[in-house]
């Protein structure tokens, strides 16, 4: 009995790593790259021999436009949020035309289709690419993707620790896995087709950046974050704990015993983040006193709602 209580006492001791999971680690360190404007460019995590059995894929993905065409053929509200989500992919440069009538590689064409989620206070609408839609040969391209290891703290632990703090502070990373790069070596690997109109020519598109979808994306962004932490951490010690223990996915989750830690945890979090090239929004926090200086835009609810609610 007195073994089994220090047994269930005992704090864990990090897990090692899998081969494969040392494998993706690996990859990562040797080929993640940093411009001269903070933001960082990575490798897909491809497997080299399941990457050689990826078959044929373009019919298929012209075939699932088609499909989207005729669905948003009958929804014009739907249909102008599908192309100006595209249209607004294109104009952030997170992807672009390319020309692959005379190919001297073999593409991988991602199908893709709407998502809508009304409840969403920002984009009600998402355009998710298909990364696990079978080629000819029946292998995806998530098939030969290394899946990464899970480097953050469980949601759980991050919930109830930021239950512990007088001033909680949260904010969501906008577009998180478009804020990252991926290396043009491996940009083939991620096209779609796309047209604004069923009576226009079916144009090919590389996207550039860590792509909705694709079974490394988490483990890419995830990582990304924790090397931010590491090149700009010690000029921003309380940003880089909470990017490390606070942020789960997309959203960062943390908070402070005073609202003066509270907002200097903010300023930091922005700061650093910036410097990778990734943007803070929907800030909420149970203390408006944290939240002056940003715009209403900018918050997760209105300020006048918090106060109705009695939360500041």
């Amino acid at each position: 009995m007195v073994a089994r209580f220090w047994s269930c006492e005992e704090i864990e001791s990090p897990k090692a790593y899998s081969p494969d999971q040392a494998r993706c680690e690996h990859l990562y360190m040797n080929t993640v790259q940093r411009d001269t404007n903070g933001r960082y460019t990575v490798s897909l995590l491809k497997d080299g021999d399941e990457i050689k059995k990826l078959g044929e894929s373009r019919d298929i993905a012209l075939r699932r436009l088609q499909g989207t065409e005729r669905r948003l053929a009958k929804d014009a509200r739907l249909r102008e949020q599908y192309t100006a989500f595209m249209d607004e992919y294109l104009a952030l440069g997170h992807m672009h035309r390319v020309d692959d009538s005379h190919d001297a590689v073999k593409r991988c064409y991602l199908p893709h289709h709407p998502v809508v989620k009304e409840e969403s206070t920002t984009t009600k609408l998402r355009v998710v690419f298909d990364a696990s839609c079978k080629t000819s040969t029946g292998i995806s391209l998530n098939d030969t993707l290394h899946v990464g290891p899970v480097i953050q703290e469980d949601l759980r632990s991050i919930i109830v620790r930021c239950r512990t703090r007088q001033v909680m502070l949260v904010s969501d990373i906008e577009k998180m896995f478009r804020q990252i790069n991926v290396l043009p070596e491996d940009r083939h690997l991620q096209c779609i087709l796309w047209r604004q109109h069923s009576s226009q020519n079916v144009v090919t598109y590389e996207l550039d950046t860590v792509t909705y979808g694709t079974k490394s994306a988490p483990f890419l962004a995830t990582r990304t974050l924790h090397q931010l932490v590491a090149d700009e951490g010690q000029r921003f010690p309380f940003a880089a704990k909470a990017i490390l223990e606070d942020t789960y996915m997309d959203d960062v989750i943390t908070g402070a015993d005073t609202i003066e830690e509270a907002t200097d945890l903010r300023t930091q979090l922005v700061e650093m983040l910036q410097r990778g090239g990734f943007h803070l929004r929907k800030w909420a926090s149970n203390e408006e006193a944290t939240l002056q200086g940003i715009s209403q835009q900018e918050l997760q609810f209105q300020l006048q709602f918090l106060a109705q609610l009695g939360l500041n």
